[in-house]
């Protein structure tokens, strides 16, 4: 998970913080919980966002992505090849459109 997956658990815990600062005084104790899970979220965003990967026995040196595959060349190296994935362009898209809801649900409310 490292770094790949830190941007998903940020969208969490900005998402919880966003919902328990703006909830009604009635429910205060469901914001303090909302907070601090937020808080908890990205605390975990940190933590994966500089986890190292663990080397494997195998292969001392360590892949520098997720989305690759390691393929042996024609001169009997072993190269590191990204791994096309077809929906990267999509989820960027739907990561930006989130980004903006989030700006902007925090400045309008």
């Amino acid at each position: 998970m490292k770094g790949q997956a830190s941007w998903m658990w940020f969208m969490f815990g900005a998402t919880q913080l966003l919902v328990g600062s703006k909830v009604s005084p009635e429910l205060e104790m469901l914001g303090m919980i909302l907070n601090a899970n937020g808080g908890g979220f990205l605390l975990v965003a940190l933590y994966f966002l500089f986890k190292r990967d663990k080397l494997d026995k195998l292969n001392p040196n360590p892949r520098k992505s997720e989305r690759t595959t390691l393929i042996r060349g024609e001169d009997g190296q072993i190269h590191e090849v990204p791994i096309a994935t077809k929906d990267s362009k999509f989820t960027l898209v739907l990561n930006i459109i989130w980004f903006i809801m989030m700006i902007g649900g925090w400045t309008f409310l």
